[in-house]
């Protein structure tokens, strides 16, 4: 659902599975144009109504997979799961983190599956970061960085939803939670946060960088350098991790690579999984969208209703974002576990 910017990943993700274990049934798009392209693709039946779509095929589909804009993932998830639909949905679940909430409770009742498509999670590169992280090689964290310098023209922003408040937000909402997401997950709790948000060079309602300073649960301090203005295209997306026996550094331009560590001791599989952890990809999506399809797939085939990235997960993460936000907004620190709400984003 949605033939847009994302779907064309979809496309090769899929196309380039080697398990033929799988049918497209239907695609759809409210522009007829990108409808009848997607159902070329995939040889398949399109639609322009989503809820007619939905009734068409109620019950006799394993699942539905949400890439439409930001701002409509919890209108088109919800719809999906109430008709009994398993539902894979394109970051953020939702704009609004309570309703992420909303999705958990309903999959649960309906006894479905609802996942989130945070790929960076399964990079090579971030589960080495994680698995030295629970094996204590860093010993107390004591800086966490995030760094994503990328690059969107103009034309980006001049279509109907994305930089827009109600359905998109900015860096922060649209590229950035990935990386927020990463740090949240491995690292977290995140405490409390000091946002400032400009346009420096692109035209949209909400903004193009954001610097903040983060405060963690752990007693590490962070920071976010996060950007579109770069030009002529995407610098990086790195994360700087150091500890007081360690420090790691994550980059490329999809946490694809390990570009420097030093830990005090490392065994000999801890080497090897670090000298394994390289990837190479053609652009910010990375290549752990086919991860996620495997794993949703392989769910659905056991009837196991649980997915690793998950409602909380949605939840967690788009709460951490408003945090931003809202600092942005009132010029100060914010505390993240209190039920803090941008005036802006969602809205």
């Amino acid at each position: 659902v949605g033939c847009g910017r994302v779907f064309n990943h979809y496309v090769k993700i899929l196309n380039g599975r080697k398990k033929k274990d799988f049918k497209i049934t239907a695609v759809c798009d409210q522009k007829k144009k990108l409808a009848i392209k997607a159902s070329k693709i995939f040889k398949c039946e399109y639609f322009l109504d989503y809820n007619f779509m939905l009734k068409k095929y109620n019950g006799k589909l394993d699942l539905v997979i949400i890439l439409t804009p930001s701002g409509s993932h919890f209108k088109h998830s919800l719809l999906a799961l109430k008709k009994g639909f398993n539902v894979l949905c394109e970051k953020p679940a939702t704009m609004i983190p309570e309703d992420a909430i909303k999705l958990k409770k309903l999959a649960l009742k309906n006894k479905l599956i609802f996942g989130i498509a945070f790929q960076n999670r399964f990079n090579k590169s971030v589960l080495s970061l994680k698995k030295l992280f629970e094996k204590k090689k860093f010993g107390k964290i004591l800086v966490v960085n995030i760094r994503l310098l990328w690059s969107r023209d103009q034309g980006y922003y001049n279509d109907e939803w994305h930089g827009s408040w109600k359905a998109d937000g900015g860096v922060t909402n649209q590229q950035a939670i990935h990386h927020i997401d990463v740090a949240r997950w491995i690292f977290g709790p995140i405490s409390s946060v000091n946002s400032i948000m400009t346009n420096q060079i692109n035209k949209l309602q909400a903004e193009d960088t954001n610097n903040a300073i983060l405060r963690f649960k752990n007693g590490a301090i962070g920071s976010m350098q996060v950007t579109t203005a770069v030009r002529p295209k995407d610098l990086t997306a790195s994360l700087e991790v150091i500890g007081e026996k360690g420090f790691m550094v994550l980059g490329g331009i999809a946490l694809n690579k390990i570009e420097n560590f030093y830990f005090k001791s490392l065994t000999k599989s801890e080497k090897k999984m670090i000298s394994t952890s390289n990837e190479i990809v053609e652009n910010g999506y990375g290549n752990s969208h086919s991860t996620v399809i495997e794993k949703i797939f392989e769910n659905i085939k056991n009837k196991s209703k649980k997915f690793p990235i998950s409602a909380t997960d949605g939840f967690l993460t788009a709460k951490l974002i408003h945090a931003l936000y809202k600092s942005d907004e009132k010029r100060s620190w914010i505390n993240v576990n209190k039920n803090v709400r941008s005036a802006r984003l969602g809205r």
